[in-house]
């Protein structure tokens, strides 16, 4: 590059450092803002032409920006800051980078942006993300060669690898617990067969479907927020069925419904002062009085056997147990987040792994019908960096670096669904080694 340019990254957590390894290696001279040191110290790793600043990204990126001066900021707050932080940007004259979802509030600086001839690209990591660019990619080949979508299923997971899936839970996080319990309760809405289906708080996870996925097996499904606006975005409205759901091990589903049968995502603010697991879950099953155990009471109130799955879960999750509720003073939502963030843990040696699977069922130009399956399958470097940051942070600074230097033509709120990012975005990652592997069949 002729002249030095300059990305400002605003946060430091679990998926930085992927993305602003990339964008020094590119060349560029990057400012990493966040409020630990440990954080932007690590993401910086020591590279000369990192600047590591520790500071209140949230409160004040307008200092930052000011200072800096760069060509694109990064947004790897939490999605919580993802449209203040946008519209300061907008203001100091900036495009901006993000993995959230393009929501409203987001939404609604398109014009702004589009004015002031500025990007805010958002989705831009796995999911949303890698989702968009390699289902957009497939579709337009398949389109080109005078095929039609009749079916779009895509799901995407992040998960403990095999060798890491040594709890009763089947999971453990790669993201913060407060966002996988908010996940709980969402909305999901889907089209099957041309019917609109949706399943509001939380009946998603009653929902559940298996597939399976080529060398690695079987894996539960369910939907997850709302499908039908892809369809026009991917250019498949004449599709008859699209869903896009998360992947997971078995049994994540039945144990999510039990606990919202339980209340246990309840955020109602309540004094558990006094209170044991035990107390509280016979409270919560409406069997305060009952002088059997709580794990008894549980199932009964579940309509399970005592030595069913779910219930064993619970069980080592510590709803049973004998110890005071902590915390103390909080919601049900507090506590299993607690919970969660406790026991669902990787530990040191331990690597996630990271699964994505779209199938499109294709009527191709000679009237057969066949089904195509990409699946992508990506695994964390034990010491290094996890698949979840790598598949997250990549696209990213991908983003970031086309931003940069030019390549992206559309102004405005973006997703990259148009062949100026998607196409250069999937080769750039094809060459970080994150690629997809392709099947064909009759359907």
């Amino acid at each position: 590059m002729s002249k030095e340019k300059k990305i400002l990254a605003f946060g430091a957590g679990k998926i930085s450092k992927p993305c602003v390894q990339y964008l020094l290696r590119r060349g560029y001279k990057v400012m990493v803002v966040d409020q630990f040191e440990q954080n932007v110290l690590r993401t910086a790793g020591g590279h000369p032409n990192a600047v590591p600043v520790v500071g209140n990204a949230v409160a004040e990126p307008e200092k930052y920006i000011r200072e800096f001066a760069p060509d694109v900021v990064v947004c790897m707050l939490p999605t919580a800051f993802m449209a203040q932080t946008a519209k300061k940007c907008l203001d100091e004259g900036v495009s901006m980078i993000g993995a959230s979802y393009a929501k409203e509030p987001v939404r609604a600086l398109d014009a702004e942006a589009k004015a002031k001839g500025l990007r805010i690209l958002c989705e831009m990591g796995v999911d949303p993300g890698i989702d968009h660019m390699s289902a957009v990619h497939k579709i337009k080949e398949i389109q080109a060669a005078g095929g039609e979508i009749e079916s779009f299923v895509s799901v995407c997971g992040a998960l403990p690898d095999l060798s890491a899936n040594n709890n009763p839970i089947g999971y453990k996080l790669s993201w913060a617990p407060e966002s996988l319990v908010g996940a709980s309760l969402r909305d999901a809405r889907i089209m099957t067969d041309g019917a609109v289906r949706e399943m509001n708080g939380g009946t998603t996870y009653q929902n559940p479907s298996f597939m399976e996925i080529k060398g690695l097996g079987w894996f539960e499904t369910y939907c997850n927020a709302d499908s039908i606006p892809y369809l026009e975005a991917y250019g498949i409205d004449g599709a008859t069925t699209i869903e896009r759901g998360t992947l997971r091990y078995p049994g994540w589903c039945e144990m999510v419904t039990h606990m919202q049968k339980l209340h246990i995502f309840d955020e109602e603010p309540r004094d558990f002062g006094g209170y044991t697991y035990a107390a509280l879950t016979k409270e919560l099953c409406g069997m305060a009085g009952d002088g059997r155990g709580a794990k008894a009471c549980a199932a009964e109130f579940l309509g399970v056997e005592p030595y069913s799955t779910s219930i064993m879960k619970l069980e080592w999750l510590g709803l049973f147990d004998e110890k005071p509720v902590m915390p103390a003073n909080g919601s049900l939502r507090d506590m299993i987040t607690a919970i969660y963030g406790q026991k669902l843990v990787f530990e040191p040696g331990e690597k996630d792994i990271v699964v994505m699977q779209h199938q499109y069922v294709v009527r191709e130009k000679c009237g057969a019908r066949k089904r195509v399956t990409s699946t992508m399958v990506d695994r964390g470097v034990v010491s290094e960096e996890s698949a979840i940051a790598r598949t997250t942070g990549l696209p990213m600074g991908i983003g970031a670096h086309l931003a940069a230097s030019g390549a992206v033509k559309g102004t405005g709120v973006l997703i990259p669904t148009t062949e100026d990012i998607y196409v250069p975005a999937l080769e750039e990652l094809g060459r970080e080694g994150i690629s997809f592997a392709e099947h064909e069949e009759e359907a």
